[in-house]
């Protein structure tokens, strides 16, 4: 659980044909860093670090600030919970670099968690996942709504 960052160099561009040195090369590059990271500051450090380079230069940046739901938030623990009874098996809560739409709604000031069985294969390139796990998680999210409203009226 936040472990350490993600950097992938997405894309390069250069040349114009293969028997000549290109003039120009740029690259898209993709930096994912866990929650509470701020990312302000990393991206100082990548412009101090660029701006010690000759010819090289940063043309564009987006970015936003990670969020995250603590571990013992009542739907942190329904979805443990309802995941468990399906599953037969205990599940950790984790971080993830991505940014997704609970991004937004806990900007907002809702409650989210991203959730989903799978494969050790998300965004590559064999991207997949299994029938089973895709019969678990849609049991899961049938059963959260009542697991959830009943943890959250304890709390």
């Amino acid at each position: 659980m936040l472990q350490h960052p993600t950097v992938n160099l997405g894309t390069m561009h250069d040349g114009e044909a293969v028997n000549s040195a290109p003039t120009v090369a740029t690259a898209d590059i993709d930096i994912r860093l866990t929650a509470s990271v701020p990312t302000a500051s990393v991206l100082e450090r990548i412009r101090a670090f660029v701006a010690e380079r000759q010819g090289v230069e940063i043309q564009s940046t987006d970015w936003s600030e990670g969020t995250y739901e603590l571990p013992g938030r009542p739907l942190v623990e329904a979805v443990q919970t309802v995941s468990e009874a399906v599953t037969g098996e205990r599940t950790f809560a984790r971080s993830a670099t991505g940014g997704g739409d609970a991004k937004a709604l806990r900007n907002d000031g809702l409650s989210t968690v991203e959730f989903a069985l799978g494969t050790e294969t998300a965004h590559a390139v064999d991207e997949r996942t299994t029938r089973q796990a895709l019969c678990q998680t849609a049991q899961i999210s049938a059963h959260l709504p009542a697991e959830f409203d009943s943890s959250s009226t304890e709390a």
